[in-house]
């Protein structure tokens, strides 16, 4: 069992994860490592102890550890954790590059620890209705799939300067490609690795930020079908759904209202709303994180997920920079 766990970085994601941690398992020590640098925060309260650095974050005992902090930060993090036999959650994205991540790589398939990154998403109620459809006969062929995710960087966090924010800074890991990165998860997750990559990458300048703010790219999928992606984080209207036209019809998840629909020439069949809160898929998480500790389940979304995620973003660059059509390792 878990006794003793770290919470290493204290911004909104790691807040998030020290009270969910707490309410699931009111019983376990939790330490909670800040930097020193922010303001004191209302969640300190709920921790057993803070302290300000990595070492004395170790020295107490800790068996786990969930790493939210910058992503520039991630990967040394974690090896050095994993390297003394702590199961680690690394919050997305696993970097933000792909820096020595072949060492991680190494470190995940040598040691006896659990390695698992935060795409919450794959927990989401919704997602796991649509990836089980998706399966089934019912859709018949997949032709084409349309994936956008729009939303106002400014309207993030309201209580913060959004251009001192991780996601508006290129020095500690941000912009779209990066902070939107659950939308390259899936789509591996849902269709299977793709092949090829075009994209095209832009700061439209509206944001004030020196990252891009918006990027598209249409990858061929490994079965040969086309999927499109649209990320920005520049646009007052939100919206996030993954459009799968198919041989007998569309399949619809809505992230944002919780729902799977299934369309087709004679109508549509809502086939599924959930009501789970925003809190809904980093519990679920973190409940399995604790199973792949304590009952040696396998990781949902390993290390190795992780870097091809970056694999991608790094394609996508190099597709941008060169204005052609890159494939996939």
């Amino acid at each position: 069992m878990i006794n003793n766990i770290g919470i290493i970085g204290l911004g909104s994601i790691g807040k998030r994860h020290l009270r969910l941690a707490r309410k699931l398992r009111p019983e376990i020590k939790i330490i909670a490592v800040r930097s020193g640098k922010g303001e004191k925060v209302e969640e300190e309260k709920i921790a057993d102890k803070i302290v300000y650095n990595m070492e004395d974050t170790i020295n107490t005992g800790i068996q786990a550890a969930i790493i939210s902090t910058p992503a520039t930060f991630h990967v040394d993090q974690a090896l050095r954790l994993m390297n003394l036999g702590i199961h680690v959650l690394i919050e997305k994205p696993l970097s933000h590059s792909l820096e020595n991540v072949d060492n991680l790589l190494s470190a995940a398939g040598e040691l006896d620890t659990v390695g698992l990154v935060g795409y919450c998403l794959r927990y989401d109620s919704a997602a796991l209705k649509f990836k089980e459809i998706l399966a089934t006969e019912k859709v018949g062929q997949i032709l084409s799939v349309q994936v956008n995710c729009s939303s106002y960087l400014l309207d993030w966090r309201k209580k913060m300067d959004y251009r001192q924010s991780v996601s508006a800074k290129k020095e500690l890991g941000g912009g779209v490609l990066l902070e939107l990165s659950h939308e390259l998860d899936y789509i591996r997750w849902f269709f299977g690795d793709m092949k090829s990559v075009y994209a095209n990458i832009q700061n439209s300048g509206t944001l004030d930020i020196d990252v891009e703010d918006s990027a598209d790219m249409i990858f061929e999928s490994g079965k040969g079908f086309s999927v499109s992606v649209h990320l920005d984080f520049n646009s007052r209207y939100t919206t996030r759904k993954c459009i799968v036209r198919c041989v007998n019809g569309n399949l619809i998840w809505d992230a944002i209202a919780n729902k799977v629909t299934w369309q087709t020439a004679s109508g549509s069949e809502k086939l599924e709303t959930y009501e789970n809160d925003r809190d809904y898929v980093y519990k679920e998480q973190l409940k399995h994180f604790f199973d792949c500790i304590e009952n040696k389940k396998i990781p949902s979304v390993s290390i190795h997920d992780g870097v091809a995620v970056l694999r991608m973003i790094n394609s996508i660059k190099k597709s941008h920079k060169i204005n052609k059509k890159v494939a996939l390792a």
